[in-house]
């Protein structure tokens, strides 16, 4: 079963409701509240399939179930406030390993703000599991959605990508006050986080959209641990850096006027680089720096 086919699935069968402006489909759902826009998201963790606790101590595992999270309120350009946590235990968990868990848990929620007010806690036979659902506020600005990319826009990413299994999948820092930045002072039409490739994210957004798109292969910025982990797996840098995920950058399109205005600013705390343009024809391509176009598929991580 693929994840993209089960959420095409889910989105048919969701039944339309009036306090639901943006329901399953994008990084996290938009509601109406009695004071104004909630958003709210919700991601899980699950031992064998995301994590592996031979490699993943107890904090940086709480680390990353929360930073997850708060990464989906970043790509939709909002504010995240507060959390709930669920764990379920394996039975034989030490309470040293639980108390680990919950403090890097607690650590990252503070770090950007966010107050954690409740879960639940379990534990059984199988596999540890961590959900962690986020809510969040527009701060009085408009959700950044995946579906509004136009033809023409630029296509921009955060920081650096590729690579990220070597350690900063575990490290990534969730971009929440540049996308809250970026939304306040620029046009934002369209945005997600890397979280499964950029290939495969910015695959959401053409969907979404109704448009294709062409990525400049000479621009994308593609990390030092994507060099290191390709001398290791026989593949390109450029491929780690279109399909690896966990970068949990921001990427997202806006006219090309106020992306060379972001550029010549360059206010944000990590570089934004401008990849490629939006395009009315559909498809993905890839522009060398012979300008000849060679179709790509979109490629990264799938969770099902």
């Amino acid at each position: 079963m693929r994840e993209s086919v089960y959420i095409k699935h889910l989105r048919a069968v969701q039944k339309p409701s009036k306090g639901v402006l943006k329901g399953i489909g994008d990084d996290a759902a938009v509601v109406r509240g009695p004071k104004g826009l909630c958003i709210l998201t919700t991601d899980a963790l699950l031992e064998g399939t995301h994590f592996r606790l031979q490699d993943t101590g107890p904090w940086e595992l709480g680390r990353k179930a929360v930073a997850a999270s708060l990464s989906d309120i970043a790509a939709m350009g909002c504010r995240a406030t507060t959390a709930l946590v669920s764990v379920a235990f394996r039975r034989s968990t030490p309470m040293r390993f639980a108390k680990q868990l919950a403090r890097g848990i607690n650590d990252t929620a503070a770090k950007y703000g966010v107050t954690v007010v409740g879960g639940n806690t379990a534990s059984g036979r199988g596999p540890l599991f961590i959900t962690v659902t986020v809510l969040g506020d527009t701060d009085g600005l408009r959700p950044i959605l995946r579906s509004g990319a136009r033809p023409g826009d630029a296509i921009m990413v955060t920081g650096e990508l590729g690579g990220s299994i070597l350690g900063r999948h575990l490290r990534f820092e969730p971009r929440l006050e540049e996308a809250v930045y970026l939304n306040r002072n620029f046009r934002l039409h369209s945005m997600i986080d890397i979280s499964d490739g950029l290939s495969l994210d910015l695959g959401h957004i053409l969907e979404d959209s109704g448009v294709g798109a062409v990525l400049y292969e000479e621009q994308i910025p593609v990390s030092r641990a994507a060099y290191r982990l390709a001398r290791r797996t026989g593949k390109t840098p450029l491929r780690h850096a279109l399909s690896d995920g966990e970068d949990y950058e921001l990427l997202f399109t806006l006219s090309k006027p106020q992306a060379e205005m972001l550029l010549k600013k360059n206010p944000l705390k990590v570089p934004a680089t401008m990849i490629g343009h939006i395009r009315k024809e559909k498809g993905l391509f890839l522009k060398d720096k012979y300008g000849k176009l060679r179709r790509i598929r979109p490629e990264g991580y799938e969770h099902l």
